[in-house]
């Protein structure tokens, strides 16, 4: 891919995810939420393509825009009146966590600028080189915070599924149906 198109595509991409990451937090519906992670995650995917990390591409693909975006609105859908039209979605905390996340991106922003990058013309490995590298740090270094995070994907669904099984109390019986004219209908066949 040429110079040019490649950043064209990288300021896409990072656009796309960009836009979308931030409307999944201005989202006032959790459920819109949910599923504005889509396409925040099929631009990350697109990001791994372009840097040539083929098995993160395929592996962005498969697990996080397919199985961990359903397993999240799962999540949302089965606990208690989370998609209740009643109920806010929002808290009263939007302000001061903007003006946080603002100051994190102008000191994020400083130190980049000020970072030495290097730049090199060497290829990324070949994709079995890329897999065999990413399995022996899985299986060698990281083994250890690889399966904690794989503990606390398992006790986020645990609790989904306490939180979908809570008690309910008793629903209100529905009022009585009335026609027009304020008499009760009787039931066809009575006569």
């Amino acid at each position: 891919m040429n110079a040019p198109g490649a950043q064209i595509a990288f300021y896409s991409l990072s656009a796309l995810t960009l836009i979308s990451a931030l409307m999944v937090v201005r989202a006032r519906s959790i459920v819109h939420a949910g599923f504005w992670l889509l396409p925040c995650f099929i631009g990350v995917a697109g990001l791994f393509a372009a840097l040539e990390a083929h098995f993160f591409f395929v592996v962005q693909l498969l697990i996080y825009a397919g199985a961990i975006l359903v397993l999240i609105l799962f999540a949302v859908m089965l606990t208690r009146d989370a998609a209740h039209p009643r109920h806010p979605q929002s808290n009263r905390m939007g302000w001061t966590a903007g003006l946080i996340c603002s100051a994190l991106i102008i000191v994020s922003a400083g130190l980049l600028t000020r970072q030495e990058w290097s730049v090199t013309a060497a290829r990324p490995a070949d994709v079995a080189g890329q897999t065999r590298a990413l399995g022996e740090a899985l299986i060698g270094r990281y083994v250890v915070p690889f399966e904690v995070a794989s503990l606390l994907l398992l006790a986020a669904l645990v609790g989904a599924i306490v939180l979908a099984k809570a008690e309910r109390g008793p629903e209100p019986a529905p009022p009585p149906l009335a026609d027009l004219g304020g008499e009760a209908r009787e039931p066809a066949g009575a006569e």
